[in-house]
C-alpha cells in the first residue's frame, strides 16, 4: 500500500500505478526492479469505494516528474470528488502480458486545499 499526496475534493486529479522499474525501465535484467520484468499491462481494472469518482482510467504512455514510462507499463487513474479529511483505498489489478495477475492498492486522503 502506498500513500500519496491529499487530493482536493474540489478537483479532478491523476494517480498512477508505476509497474516497471521506478525508472521506467521494463527489460526483464537483473537490474530491472519492476514488477512486469519485461511484460506489460494487458488489462487494469481499479476498484474504488463509493464517495469518490473514476472518472477515467488508461495505461498509455506517460511522463511522470521526468520519467517517461512506455505504454502498458503504468496504471493511471483520474479521480473527482471525496469527502474532505478522509481516506479511501483503491484497488488496482493488472493482468500481464505473460498472464500473471497482480494487485496494488493506494490510499487517497482527501483534503480542502
Amino acid at each position: 500500500m502506498s500513500d500519496l499526496p491529499p487530493k482536493d475534493p474540489n478537483a479532478v486529479e491523476p494517480y498512477h500505478i508505476v509497474w516497471c522499474s521506478k525508472d521506467g525501465t521494463n527489460d526483464g535484467t537483473t537490474s530491472d526492479t519492476g514488477e512486469l520484468q519485461g511484460a506489460t499491462i494487458s488489462t487494469s481494472a481499479w476498484t474504488v469505494p463509493s464517495g469518490i469518482t473514476e472518472d477515467s482510467s488508461a495505461t498509455g504512455a506517460i511522463t511522470i516528474a521526468g520519467i517517461s514510462y512506455g505504454v502498458n507499463t503504468v496504471s493511471t487513474i483520474w479521480l473527482s470528488g471525496g469527502t474532505d479529511n478522509y481516506v479511501y483505498e483503491l484497488s488496482c489489478r493488472i493482468v500481464t502480458s505473460d498472464i500473471r495477475t497482480l494487485d496494488k492498492t493506494i490510499c487517497i486522503r482527501v483534503q480542502d486545499q
